[in-house]
């Protein structure tokens, strides 16, 4: 079995102050391409779990989200592999895929062989640690305080961070505690 990182993808991986709907509104924060070098040089696989669903409510395609995904492989070419992306355009459905269901992460585990048990769930919203509590990985919160935080830490495994701000800094602690 394989151990994986699955990261959520805006407010972890690129900038999400305004909708990402076209290729050029992909924007990678500062120190992505370095962090998942280093889960890669580590042995992990990285995947991509997202939540999209302006698919469902029209403000973007099947096609055009591929074009955005296609960009961020570009992105990060000669850099880090990342293993899939999966994302769930429903928005209003009630769907087993979109987080914080875990069926992403159960879909993922199961074609790539992930042990689930040592991977981590990489998110900036409760929807994204629920999920991951939900598929038994760990878990790291990235990003400012969220006053709407509904995750209580007695859901939390033993090792699980809450509040780190530089994806690189979670990275590396995900690395050290997995050893």
């Amino acid at each position: 079995m394989n151990k994986g990182i699955f990261f959520d993808r805006d407010g972890v991986l690129n900038d999400n102050k305004k909708h990402v709907n076209k290729p050029q509104d992909l924007n990678l924060y500062d120190g992505v391409r370095e962090a998942l070098v280093l889960a890669n040089e580590a042995g992990f696989d990285i995947f991509v779990v997202t939540n999209q669903g302006g698919i469902e409510l029209g403000h973007l395609t099947h096609q055009m989200l591929y074009d955005i995904h296609l960009r961020l492989r570009e992105l990060l070419e000669g850099y880090c592999v990342i293993k899939d992306i999966e994302y769930c355009p429903d928005f209003k459905r009630p769907s087993k895929y979109r987080k914080p269901e875990a069926g992403m992460l159960f879909k993922l585990a199961e074609k790539y062989h992930i042990d689930l048990g040592c991977s981590w769930m990489v998110g900036d919203r409760d929807t994204d640690i629920t999920a991951g509590i939900k598929a038994n990985c760990y878990t790291a919160k990235i990003g400012a305080y969220d006053p709407r935080a509904t995750i209580n830490e007695s859901q939390l495994k033993d090792r699980n961070m809450n509040r780190e701000v530089d994806l690189e800094a979670v990275v590396k602690e995900i690395i050290r505690q997995s050893r």
